[in-house]
C-alpha cells in the first residue's frame, strides 16, 4: 500500500513539472512584449487563383487569436490589421517590424503589405530554403515596415499540413527576448525527451523486453519529430541541403511518431488480457504505418488527415482497451498485472483529454488557442513522465513477483529433496524388511508338515504374505525408474499357458488361444501382468465360476503391424463390481473387497508395468462380467 502511494505521489508531481514545462514557454511569451496585430480576418481561396489586388476586395470573416482550418487543398487568406503605436519603438530598427509566423510546418506562406515597392514583402515556410531568410530562428521571421498609420496587410497560406497559424507583429527586442527564452525552454524540454529516450535505450540493452523498446523507439520518434516541429532543424538546417527533405522529414517523423505509440500501447494493453477483437482492431491500427506511408507519396493531405484522425481515435480504443481488460479479475496474484487498475485507467483517461483537444484543433473541429501549437509536446512530455514512473513501478512489482516466484520454487525444490530422502529411507526399509521376512517365510514353507492339520490354510497364508513382500519391491523399482523392458520375441501363447498354471485355481481358467501368437516384449514382465490379472479373478470370482482367457490377434492401420489383444473376465463375486474411475488406483479396493487379504497394488502394478511395456490396460466390463483387455504391439508380420 506504501509503494502504491509513492506511486500516485511521483505520478501527481510528474504531471505538475511537465506541464508547467510546457506552459512556462508560453506565459512568459506573452507577458514580454506587445502584438503590433489589433484585428484579424480569414477567407478561403477554393480555387487558389485569387490575387492580392482582388482579395482586397473582398469581406473576410473576422477571428481572434489563432486561426485552425485544418486539412485541405484550398488557400487560406489573412487580413492583419497593423497598428504601429501599440508598442514602444525599437531602438535597434525602428522602421521595421517582424512577423512571427508559427508553427514551422506550414508549406507555402506570402506576406502581401501596401507599404511594400511591389506588394510582396517576401515569402517563407518549409518549401523555402531556412538560410534564405533575412532573419533566422526557430519560427518563421518576415520584416515589415514599421508606417505611421494603421493599415492592413495580407498573408496568403497553402499548405498539405493543418492549416493552423499564429501571428504576431513585435519589434526587434520584444522578438529577441521571446527567442532567447523559447530556445532555452525548448532546449529543456529536447533535453528531457532525450534523457527519456536514453534511459529506454540502456533498460531495454539489459532487460531486452519488447515494450521497453517499443518505448525508446517511441521516444526517439518523438524527438525527431519535436526538433522539426518546434524549429530546431530549421535553425541549423545546412545550405547545401535542400529544403524538400526538411519538409519531408517534419511529415515522416509526425506520422513515425504516432505509429511507433500505437506500437508501444499495443504491447502494455496486451498485459491486461483485453478481448481478442481488441487486439484485432489494434493490430489493424498498426497496420495503418504502410498506408499512411503510401499515401504520402501522392496524397500527403489524405495521409496527414488519417494520421491526425488516427490521434483522435486511437486513445479511446486504448481506455476502451483497458475497462474491458480481464487481466485484474484473474485468481492468481502472480498472473495479474503489475501495474492496478487505477493507475492504468487515470493515465489513459489523461491520453483521450490531451490528444482529443489536440486532434480537434488540428483537424480544425474546434476553436484553439496559442497553447494547440505545443499540446503534442505537452501530451508527450506528460506522457513520457507518466509511462516513465509506470515502467518503473512495473520493474518493481514485476521483480517482487520473481523473487515470490524464486522463493517459491526453492522451498519446492527443498520440499522435493526431502521427499527424495525420506523416500530412499522407506526405499531401505523396505528392502531390509523384504529379505528379513522372505527368508523366514521360505523356510516356513520348506519345513511345515504337509500332513498336520490347517497346513494347506498356512501354506496358502505364506504364500499371499510372500506375494505382498514381491509387489511392494516391484511398485519400489517401477517408482525409481529402475524396472525397464527388455524387448525380446515371445511366444505369448506359452506365457498365458504358464501363467495359468501356477495361478491358484487352474481348473477354472477356460482359455481361448490361437496355435502361436509372437509379440516382441518383456517375456518376465508380462508374465507378471498375465498372472496378477488371473490372481485377481481368481480371488474376487463368483465361487465355482468359470475364469475366461482369451487371447487374439487384431490387425492395425499400419502396414505389417498388428495388436495383440488379451481379455481376462470373471463373473462378479461377493465383492461386487469395481468402480470403474477407480479401479486402477494405487491401494484401491472395494469396500467388499476388503474381507479378503490383499493390498490394492495389483491392478495399479499392471498399469504402470503395461505403461513399461508399451501397451496399455482398460476395464471394460459387459453385462455379465468384469472383464480386462490388456492390448499389447504385436511383432510385424510380412506384407
Amino acid at each position: 500500500m506504501q509503494t502504491r502511494r509513492s506511486v500516485f505521489f511521483f505520478l501527481d508531481r510528474a504531471w505538475l513539472l511537465a506541464l508547467l514545462l510546457a506552459w512556462l514557454p508560453l506565459s512568459v511569451a506573452a507577458a514580454e512584449g506587445k502584438d503590433h496585430i489589433t484585428q484579424r480576418a480569414w477567407l478561403e481561396d477554393a480555387t487558389g487563383q485569387l490575387t492580392w489586388p482582388a482579395v482586397q476586395n473582398t469581406s473576410p470573416l473576422p477571428y481572434t487569436g489563432m486561426l485552425s482550418k485544418g486539412f485541405g487543398a484550398s488557400v487560406i487568406w489573412l487580413r492583419l490589421r497593423i497598428d504601429p503605436q501599440a508598442d514602444q519603438v525599437s531602438a535597434k530598427e525602428p522602421d521595421r517590424l517582424v512577423l512571427r509566423i508559427r508553427p514551422v510546418y506550414l508549406d507555402d506562406i506570402q506576406v502581401f503589405d501596401p507599404l511594400a515597392s511591389q506588394g510582396l514583402v517576401g515569402k517563407t515556410g518549409d518549401i523555402h530554403h531556412p538560410r534564405q531568410a533575412e532573419f533566422e530562428g526557430m519560427d518563421f521571421l518576415l520584416p515589415i515596415a514599421r508606417g505611421e498609420q494603421p493599415r492592413d496587410i495580407w498573408l496568403r497560406l497553402a499548405s498539405t499540413s493543418t492549416r493552423q497559424i499564429d501571428i504576431q507583429a513585435l519589434n526587434v527586442e520584444a522578438l529577441d527576448q521571446r527567442n532567447r527564452i523559447q530556445q532555452l525552454l525548448f532546449a529543456v524540454y529536447i533535453g528531457l525527451i532525450l534523457i527519456i529516450a536514453v534511459w529506454a535505450l540502456v533498460y531495454w540493452l539489459f532487460s531486452r523486453e519488447h515494450l521497453i523498446g517499443a518505448f525508446f523507439l517511441t521516444q526517439t520518434t518523438a524527438l525527431f519529430y519535436a526538433l522539426c516541429s518546434l524549429g530546431f532543424m530549421r535553425a541549423f538546417w545546412p545550405s547545401g541541403w535542400p529544403a524538400a527533405w526538411l519538409n519531408m522529414g517534419t511529415t515522416f517523423f509526425s506520422i513515425s511518431a504516432v505509429s511507433t505509440a500505437v506500437l508501444f500501447h499495443f504491447l502494455m494493453l496486451r498485459e491486461f488480457d483485453p478481448p481478442r477483437w481488441v487486439i484485432r482492431l489494434l493490430v489493424f491500427m498498426l497496420t495503418l504505418l504502410p498506408i499512411k506511408l503510401l499515401l504520402l507519396t501522392q496524397w500527403p493531405i489524405a495521409a496527414l488527415r488519417l494520421n491526425m484522425s488516427e490521434v483522435l481515435i486511437s486513445p479511446f480504443f486504448f481506455l476502451l482497451s483497458v475497462l474491458l481488460s480481464r487481466g485484474w479479475s484473474k485468481s492468481n496474484a502472480l498472473e495479474k498485472p503489475p501495474l492496478s487498475r487505477p493507475v492504468v485507467l487515470a493515465f489513459y483517461t489523461l491520453l483521450v483529454v490531451t490528444l482529443a483537444v489536440a486532434s480537434l484543433a488540428g483537424l480544425g473541429l474546434s476553436k484553439s488557442g496559442e497553447i494547440s501549437l505545443y499540446l503534442v509536446q505537452m501530451h508527450g512530455l506528460v506522457t513520457a513522465f507518466f509511462v516513465l514512473l509506470m515502467l518503473q513501478y512495473r520493474a518493481h512489482v514485476m521483480n517482487q513477483q520473481r523473487r515470490e516466484i524464486n522463493l517459491a520454487l526453492e522451498r519446492s525444490q527443498l520440499q522435493v529433496q526431502q521427499e527424495r530422502l525420506t523416500r530412499e529411507e522407506q526405499e531401505k526399509l523396505l528392502a531390509m524388511l523384504a529379505h528379513e521376512l522372505k527368508t523366514p517365510l521360505a523356510t516356513m514353507h520348506m519345513r511345515l508338515d504337509t500332513s498336520a492339520l490347517g497346513s494347506q490354510e498356512i501354506r496358502k497364508a505364506i504364500r499371499d504374505m510372500d506375494n505382498v513382500i514381491e509387489r511392494c519391491l516391484q511398485i519400489t523399482q517401477l517408482g525409481d525408474r529402475q524396472l525397464t523392458a527388455h524387448l525380446a520375441p515371445t511366444e505369448v501363447v506359452d506365457l498365458v499357458r504358464d501363467a495359468v498354471s501356477c495361478c491358484k485355481q487352474p481348473s477354472r481358467v477356460t482359455m481361448d488361444l490361437p496355435q502361436q501368437s509372437l509379440a516382441n516384449t518383456d517375456k518376465q514382465l508380462l508374465f507378471i501382468v498375465i498372472s496378477n490379472l488371473l490372481e485377481n479373478a481368481c480371488k474376487y470370482a463368483a465361487t465355482d465360476t468359470p475364469i475366461m482367457v482369451r487371447l487374439r490377434s487384431m490387425p492395425t492401420q499400419t502396414l505389417g503391424q498388428s495388436v495383440l489383444q488379451l481379455e481376462v473376465s470373471n463373473s462378479p463375486g461377493v465383492a461386487g463390481w469395481p468402480e470403474a474411475d477407480k479401479v486402477f488406483q494405487k491401494y484401491y479396493r472395494s469396500p467388499h473387497a476388503r474381507r479378503q487379504a490383499g493390498t490394492g497394488l495389483g491392478l495399479f502394478l499392471v498399469r504402470s508395468l503395461m505403461h513399461v511395456l508399451g501397451g496399455r490396460i482398460d476395464y471394460a466390463p459387459n453385462d455379465s462380467a468384469i472383464r480386462f483387455v490388456v492390448q499389447l504391439p504385436g511383432s510385424e508380420q510380412s506384407p
